[in-house]
C-alpha cells in the first residue's frame, strides 16, 4: 500500500497542493494543512516496523496469562479480556493530602484509579487482528469499566491505547489503559466548552453538524453503517487521523446498546485494518475514547467518539511533535486529509 500513498502524494504536487488553515471546531484552534511538505527530503530518524513475529506467549511478559507481574501478583489463565488495577498507577484511590502551598499555587491529591485491560491472551495479536465478536467483548468491557468507575464517584473516565514503539508503549502485549479522574481532562473540557458555545450560537448540536458536514462532502468518509460514521476529519492534526462517531448523540459508553456495540465493532475493525495496511507496516497510534463526564448537565452539549491519532506519516517516517506543535500548540499536517482518506480507502479489507 506504500505505492498508493506515493500516488496520493504525487497528486498533491502543483495545482492540487492544499496549503491552508482549517478551523478545528472541537478544540477551537487552527490546524495548518501543508500538503506540499509531504515529500520533503528527510535525514532524520526512521521508524522501524512493529514486530509482527513475536511469540504467542512470552514468559518474560508481565501481561501474558499465568505470568507473574512486577507487583508479585500472578495473572490468571485468561482466555478473553482481562482487567486489573495498574501495578504502577499514576493516580491512587487513597493518596495522602499534599503539603499546603502559597496562596498563588494550587495543589490537590493525585487521586483516581488506573486500570489495565488486556484485549487478548495472545502476545502477538493487535487490536486490528481481533474478529468482530472479539472486538465486541472489548467494547462491552469498556462500557462496564466506565459504569463501574463512574458509580464509584469519579468525575471522568478516559480510555486510551498507546500502540507501537513510536508511541513509547512499555509492553507490546495487546492492551489499553483506563484512567478515572476526579476532574474532567483538558481535551474533553475544551470540547465541552466548544460544544456549549456552538449550541448557544447556532441552536444546534456541534457534533451533529460535524457529522452532517462530512456526509455532505463525502471525500473523507471511510465507512458508514447503521450506527456509526468513520472519517478522516477535515481538520485532522495527524496523518491518517480518524474519528468514529455515532449517528445519534451518545454521551457515554454506558448508553450504548449491544446492537450499537456490534455496529461499532464492524467499523473499528475496518478502520484499524486499513490503518495497518496503508503504509505497508503496522501503524503506531494513540486510540482514545472521548466521552462525557458522569455529571454532564445538558446531554446536547457532547457526544461520544473514538479518536485514532496515528504517529507514522509515511513508511518509516514518524510524525514528530516538535517546536511548533509542542511549544506553540500549532499543529501542521503534511498531507491533505482528503488524500489520506483516499489512501486508506484503497486498502482492501479482509
Amino acid at each position: 500500500m506504500a505505492g498508493s500513498l506515493a500516488k496520493v502524494f504525487s497528486l498533491e504536487k502543483g495545482r492540487s497542493v492544499t496549503w491552508e488553515q482549517r478551523w478545528h471546531p472541537l478544540l477551537e484552534r487552527w490546524v495548518t494543512i501543508t500538503s506540499h511538505r509531504g515529500g520533503r527530503p528527510w535525514q532524520g530518524l526512521s521508524a522501524t516496523a512493529n514486530d509482527d513475529h513475536r511469540p504467542s506467549f512470552d514468559p518474560q511478559c508481565y501481561l501474558c496469562p499465568g505470568n507473574r507481574r512486577i507487583s508479585g501478583e500472578r495473572n490468571p489463565q485468561y482466555a478473553q479480556v482481562y482487567v486489573f488495577d495498574n501495578d504502577h498507577p499514576s493516580l491512587g484511590a487513597t493518596v495522602a493530602p499534599p503539603p499546603p502551598q502559597s496562596t498563588f499555587y494550587r495543589v490537590a491529591p493525585a487521586a483516581g484509579r488506573c486500570r489495565v485491560m488486556c484485549y487478548d491472551p495472545d502476545h502477538q495479536r493487535r487490536l486490528s487482528h481481533l474478529e468482530n465478536n472479539e472486538l465486541e467483548i472489548v467494547l462491552k468491557s469498556w462500557r462496564h469499566e466506565t459504569e463501574m468507575l463512574s458509580d464509584e464517584g469519579w468525575a471522568h473516565v478516559f480510555i486510551f491505547e498507546n500502540n507501537g514503539e513510536v508511541v513509547g508503549v512499555s509492553n507490546p502485549h495487546p492492551h489499553c489503559q483506563i484512567y478515572a479522574f476526579p476532574f474532567v481532562v483538558d481535551t474533553i473540557a475544551r470540547e465541552l466548552r466548544a460544544a456549549k458555545t456552538y449550541r448557544e450560537a447556532h441552536q444546534r448540536p456541534l457534533f451533529q453538524d460535524l457529522i452532517q458536514a462530512e456526509r455532505d462532502d463525502q471525500r473523507r468518509i471511510l465507512i458508514d453503517n447503521e450506527g456509526w460514521l468513520a472519517f478522516v476529519p477535515y481538520f485532522a492534526q495527524f496523518p491518517f487521523e480518524t474519528m468514529i462517531c455515532p449517528h445519534r448523540p451518545v454521551r457515554q459508553l454506558t448508553e450504548l446498546s449491544d446492537l450499537d456495540i456490534q455496529d461499532l465493532a464492524v467499523v473499528m475493525r475496518a478502520v484499524l485494518g486499513r490503518l495497518d495496511g496503508v503504509l505497508g507496516q503496522a501503524q503506531s497510534y494513540i486510540l482514545s475514547v472521548h466521552q462525557a463526564p458522569a455529571a454532564l448537565i445538558d446531554p446536547e452539549d457532547y457526544s461520544l467518539y473514538i479518536h485514532i491519532q496515528p504517529l507514522l506519516r509515511a513508511p518509516g517516517l514518524q510524525k514528530f511533535l516538535a517546536g511548533v506543535e509542542t511549544a506553540a500548540g500549532q499543529f501542521l499536517n503534511d498531507a491533505a486529509p482528503e488524500a489520506h482518506a483516499q489512501a486508506l480507502m484503497e486498502v482492501p479489507l479482509n
